[in-house]
Parts: C-alpha cells; structure tokens; sequence
C-alpha cells in the first residue's frame, strides 16, 4: 500500500502543470465561495475538501448535481468550482461544466483523469490526474491519492496565505475546546 500512495503522489507531482497550479492559485485566492462537484467516490473527495477548505473560513459546499436556483442566487459571488472525475469522462461532471461554464460567472477547474478532451473544452484550466486504464481495483486508491494530494496542495497555498487569520481563529476554537470534547 505505500507504494501505491507514494507513486500516485510522485506521478501526480511530476505531472502537474506548475503553471496552471499559479493560475488557478491566483484565482483561488480572491474567491468568496468554492464549490466542488463529484459523482460517486469523487462526491467524497469533494465533501472532504469542503470540510478541509472550510476550516479557513471560507464559504464552501459539495455537489453530485447543479442546483439552479442556488447558482442563480450567488452568481455575483467570485466562486470557483472543482470538478472531479477520476476518468475525465463522466458525463454528469462533463454536464456540470458545461452549465457552469456557460450559466454562471463561476472559474472552472477540472481534476480529470487522461480521457479529458470533452471536459477540457467547458473548464478553465484542467489538472490532469494520472490514471492507467485498468479495471483492478486498487486503481481507484492512486486515483483518489492523487486527487487528495491536488486538493491538499490548493489547500496549503491557501492556508499559508491565511496562516494568521486561521491562527487567531484557532485560538479562539480553543477557548470553547470543553464545549467541543467529552471531558471532566
């Protein structure tokens, strides 16, 4: 198992356009809201990210779907959006870029696996995820490792932008921390 973690990061890493990485760092950090939208597994990844982003104050929610009315209601906040598929062909996401693209103000981002040439032309930018095409099973892990470790990568740029402003929230979480846990 380590060496699959290991090589689904080291392959990500070295596949990683760095220049997409900063343009999508510079829009990252001046949006309001961050959306993230998967299908199955990828819905799980998204509700992590949600919770990981939202620690830094950030207004953030996960989606299997479009929601019309709230995408309506929020069109003037700057919001970017990640869409995860682990192929880069599911349909579904494939839909929700398409809307999102051309429905509302939203930037973008697809973390798409190799067989991308649809989504790509509805996102912004595309950070490709490595992904053999083989039906074993444990191809789901690298692929979900290697979402995680883009997700965590846009996550410490922000954080360290916002090291001070999460610090002071921090302490101020610890001054509650018996509301928190179930001690004496």
């Amino acid at each position: 198992m380590p060496v699959l973690y290991d090589k689904a990061v080291t392959n990500t890493w070295l596949a990683l356009d760095k220049n997409a990485v900063n343009r999508i760092n510079q829009v990252l950090q001046r949006a309001e809201c961050v959306d993230f939208y998967g299908t199955g597994i990828s819905y799980i990844l998204a509700q992590s990210a949600v919770f990981k982003f939202a620690t830094l104050g950030l207004e953030c929610s996960a989606y299997e779907s479009i929601n019309a009315h709230y995408l309506a209601a929020r069109k003037n906040k700057k919001t970017i959006a990640f869409l995860i598929s682990f192929t880069g062909a599911n349909r579904t996401v494939i839909r929700i870029a398409k809307y999102l693209r051309e429905a509302t103000g939203n930037y973008v981002v697809g973390l798409a696996g190799p067989h991308s040439q649809v989504l790509r032309k509805w996102c912004h930018e595309i950070v490709e995820i490595p992904n053999r095409d083989s039906l074993l099973s444990l191809d789901v892990i690298t692929s979900f490792s290697a979402v995680t470790y883009v997700l965590d990568i846009f996550f410490s740029l922000l954080l360290a932008k916002r090291y001070e402003e999460h610090a002071k929230s921090s302490l101020e979480m610890l001054t509650h921390m018996d509301l928190l846990l179930d001690k004496p």
